[in-house]
């Protein structure tokens, strides 16, 4: 496990429950990373230039490479395409020709070849409406002395009575070392008089290819950050070669800054790349560095909002591991939504979206990392990917290897107050050893830029079995007298088979509708023996077994209308959960079995005015579930839901300020793990319990956010309807005094509320963070029978410093406090951490090495105390945050896989 920081979730907008990690039955183990953490544990699922190329001879090419069953696919989409041309609406107002050409051609897609020479003097005026491109261009010329010619890869724009015959200009930009140099300047000129004709930017290799009249004498013009620009007359093949400008970079300063955060209609959008955010390392570690983002209990947390669904270039991320794996100078942008639209799940409560920089390439790239953290004990992971892409067809293989020991000491006390008053006083160790292996195989095939099609497989299994033990030690008083003094040991074991994952995507245009397709295909199984000992008597043995089996799909499509952009969608979800549970006597036997079916449709439109972005949506959802306890469906435990969840959001912006409203309903049904009836042993005192009659939470929350520069506020407020939470109460005064049971129950209504304010300035090379919090939590849970009821505010403040050093160096620290407070009936006490990292890059930033140290002080402890039914307990638990660590990654020929894979069913995959 990488050395990462665990930031606190303390102000989780929609749920509050008691935060002992060890609440409900031990979960399963899991290749995830997992923290504690003193927020209460979540019940519910928280202008370019295209190159000219014979399109039949790569189409040929592919089709042999990619074998008979993408032929197959390709001769069902590609049909598709010859029937479909875009259409495009764009109002023109006195506006000068070649500007007018230009805005065509990036709404068209085709390239558009005329003389700036010939053109410039020209203005026109025109309203296009769902125009092709080539309708588009004789509107715009009909007026003018030019018309135009149309060939298979470009338009050529020409005076009436010349005919004009077009070239290919190819060449190659590199430095002094012959080395090519991606991404640079070229422009094509008059050779008479220098002016502008065309230009592009050079490929990955180097290469640049700009479509010209024939017979015409041009000169080339390269440049690039760094180098002295070249002008060289144009030959066929032409060689650039760029050499090192150091005057120039010595004398040039930098006074402009990519802003950290940019407002939107549904949340804020940080941009990573050119800001520290890119100097994280992997994405898991950038994440909670972003505005209003937190992690703990082993995910994220967006404050105000809940856990989110990430995920990373259109396709939803189920395993965490795969965060580890892609890099944070990779990224281009995180979008937090908070608000996020009827085409998401109503369980999702916030979304993060990660678009990665687009690379293209041919051949074979990969990259490796590897990371190694100790504290307690050693993490360690290592991931390898290799990616082959040649034409359109991309093929690529994946391995991640993770070994993760964690290490934890708990001192609590709790009391039952009934007949008599009991108190136990427990501290014990716990000790976990988990080793894990995932993998990916798949391919994306693009035949042309109008569809792509692809396939990944997922499996991930246990080396062996997870251990998880415990040892420790309870004294238990009866009206102040001790009654029992126990040690004890706790040994689990998890054995797991392999879990299967399978995504199947399609996205592409037909006419003007976008469609994007979506088929997931998920199955899982774990198998737990747990083994505890108290003193000499007799073992306490229990056996676990699940298996859950998943098939979702979802499929949307959107067009342009009115102005605006419309789509609509479907989505299906079907789930199969098994649980048995059997013991040898201390509890009862349980065996349960949850079959559920969700069908939605979902429509959204957006509209851009002046400087008003305005989004409504609408989504409708079925749910069926069906709770069978050893084979007999109990109508009271099967609900059926008809919800429709409305979406409102509008935002304004102008001169760098800007303002935001927005409302959504949310549902969450509870995890499934919270659905059982079997009874769990945690000590001799403690046992735990599910509760199979939770109902689905609601919450309907408002949101206003506004700023200014790099000063960022945003507030809420949320009426939730049955929020579930931890309790606590006696198990059974009669048959066993003494023992708490930890289940969970449900509050009819809760309202919480609060503020967050984001400051990003830049100050030389020092870029500071400040996020300042303040969360109101108005529980009254005297309906389950807690009489205690408080709604003092909780504030959280994180400073996180990024120092951009000369020569590539990076240096971060920061820190976090959350202050104390009494909250319904929890009471928490203030913590904080400080976290630090310095990281290099070399090689051109092929090889990146970093060194993080987490908890520098040891300060990562959290303290809460819990009011239940005729109970009370207070905690004080460490987990092994205090860690330092190396982390190491190199990547060659990097080139991105393009799978556009969206997956579907995520809140069921979550929840099982």
């Amino acid at each position: 496990m990488s050395a990462r920081k665990h930031k606190v979730n303390y102000f989780r907008a929609d749920t509050w429950v008691c935060p002992y990690n060890e609440w409900k039955r031990p979960a399963q183990t899991s290749n995830k990373k997992s923290s504690s953490s003193p927020y209460p544990i979540p019940l519910s699922g928280c202008i370019t230039h295209k190159d000219p190329i014979n399109k039949n001879k790569m189409k040929q090419n592919n089709y042999r490479k990619a074998g008979w069953v993408i032929i197959l696919i390709i001769a069902i989409t590609l049909p598709l395409h010859t029937q479909t041309t875009k259409r495009f609406s764009i109002e023109l107002n006195d506006r000068p020709l070649p500007t007018a050409l230009k805005l065509i051609e990036k709404e068209g897609g085709k390239n558009i070849i005329f003389s700036y020479n010939e053109t410039e003097s020209y203005r026109v005026t025109a309203s296009i409406r769902q125009k092709t491109e080539t309708e588009a261009i004789n509107i715009l010329l009909n007026s003018t002395p030019f018309i135009c010619k149309e060939r298979e890869e470009y338009f050529v724009i020409q005076k009436k009575g010349k005919e004009a015959r077009t070239a290919e200009i190819r060449g190659r930009v590199v430095n002094e070392k012959n080395e090519p140099l991606a991404y640079s300047n070229v422009l094509l000129l008059a050779a008479n008089d220098s002016t502008f004709v065309n230009g592009c930017v050079s490929r990955t290799d180097g290469s640049f290819l700009i479509i010209a009249e024939e017979g015409t004498p041009y000169i080339l013009k390269a440049s690039y950050i760094g180098y002295k620009t070249e002008v060289q007359t144009c030959h066929p093949n032409s060689i650039l070669h760029l050499t090192p400008d150091t005057q120039l970079m010595q004398e040039v300063t930098v006074t402009a800054r990519r802003p950290l955060i940019e407002v939107g209609p549904n949340g804020l959008k940080a941009n990573v790349a050119g800001t520290s955010l890119a100097q994280m390392g992997s994405a898991a570690e950038m994440l909670s560095h972003l505005p209003f983002v937190t992690t703990g209990n082993g995910g994220y947390n967006v404050l105000g909002c809940g856990s989110p669904v990430i995920y990373i270039n259109s396709r939803k991320v189920h395993d965490a591991a795969e965060l580890d794996r892609l890099r944070a100078n990779e990224i281009i942008s995180a979008e937090v939504i908070t608000t996020p639209g009827a085409e998401y799940a109503s369980s999702v409560a916030a979304v993060i979206r990660l678009r990665t920089i687009r690379q293209r390439g041919q051949g074979l790239s990969g990259n490796f990392n590897t990371t190694y953290s100790q504290g307690h004990s050693a993490n360690t992971n290592e991931y390898m990917a290799l990616n082959y892409r040649t034409g359109g067809l991309d093929i690529f293989v994946k391995g991640y290897m993770a070994q993760q020991n964690s290490y934890g000491e708990t001192t609590n006390m709790n009391r039952i107050e009934g007949s008599a008053v009991w108190e136990t006083n427990k501290s014990d160790v716990q000790i976990n050893k988990n080793q894990r292996f995932s993998g990916e195989l798949g391919f994306n095939y693009e035949p042309n830029e109008h569809h792509s099609f692809g396939m990944r497989y997922m499996p991930e299994t246990g080396i062996g079995n997870a251990d998880r033990n415990s040892y420790g030690q309870t004294i238990t008083t009866r009206n102040g007298e001790e009654a029992d003094r126990v040690n004890f040991t706790t040994s689990e074991q998890t054995h797991t088979g392999w879990d299967q994952a399978v995504n199947a995507y399609y996205v592409g245009e037909v006419g003007k509708w976008n469609i994007n397709f979506n088929a997931d295909y998920l199955f899982k199984r774990s198998h737990s023996d747990q083994n505890a000992i108290n003193n000499d008597d007799a073992p306490v043995l229990s056996n676990s077994r699940m298996r859950s089996y998943l098939y979702a799909a979802k499929l949307v499509a959107s067009a342009p209308l009115w102005k605006g952009h419309f789509s609509f969608g479907t989505e299906e979800t079907f789930t199969n959960r098994h649980d048995l549970f059997t013991q040898n006597g201390f509890s009862a036997d349980a065996d349960d079995n949850i079959k559920q079916s969700v069908y939605a449709v979902f429509a959204d439109y957006s509209r851009s005015i002046h400087h008003w972005k305005l989004n409504a949506g609408i989504r409708y959802e079925y749910q069926q579930t069906d709770y069978y306890e050893k084979g007999i469906r109990k109508d009271a435990q099967s609900p059926s839901y008809n919800d429709i969840i409305p979406v409102l959001a509008a935002s304004w912006s102008h001169n760098g300020k800007s303002f935001s409203l927005s409302y959504r309903m949310k549902k969450n049904n509870p995890d499934y793990s919270l659905l059982t009836n079997s009874i769990s042993y945690r000590s001799k005192y403690e046992y735990s319990q599910g509760n199979p009659l939770l109902e689905a939470q609601k919450t309907h929350r408002f949101s206003a956010s506004a700023s200014w520069n790099w000063i960022y506020v945003s507030t809420y407020f949320g009426h939730i309807l049955n929020m579930p939470v931890n309790m606590i109460m006696p198990y059974n005064e009669d048959t066993h005094p003494g023992v708490l049971l930890f289940t969970a129950l449900t509050i009819p209504t809760t309202n919480n509320y609060g503020i967050s304010i984001n400051a990003s300035p830049k100050l030389g090379y020092w870029e500071p963070q400040l996020n300042v919090n303040m969360a109101f939590l108005d529980m009254n849970a005297e309906k389950i029978g807690i009489t205690r009821h408080r709604n003092q505010p909780r504030f959280y403040f994180n400073l996180d410093n990024n120092f951009n050093l000369p020569k590539g160096w990076f240096f971060n620290i920061e820190g976090y406090l959350s202050t104390a407070a009494r909250q319904g009936s929890f009471v928490t006490r203030t913590e904080g951490q400080i976290n630090a990292r310095l990281s290099k890059s070399f090689l051109q930033e092929s090889l990146t090495v970093a060194l993080t140290a987490n908890d520098i002080l040891r300060t990562g402890y959290f303290h809460f105390d819990l009011y239940g039914i005729d109970a009370y307990m207070e905690n004080r638990i460490y987990r092994d945050f205090q860690r330092v660590g190396i982390q190491v990654s190199y990547k060659f020929n990097a080139t991105k896989s393009k799978y556009r894979g969206t997956g579907a069913g995520q809140s069921e995959k979550n929840r099982l």
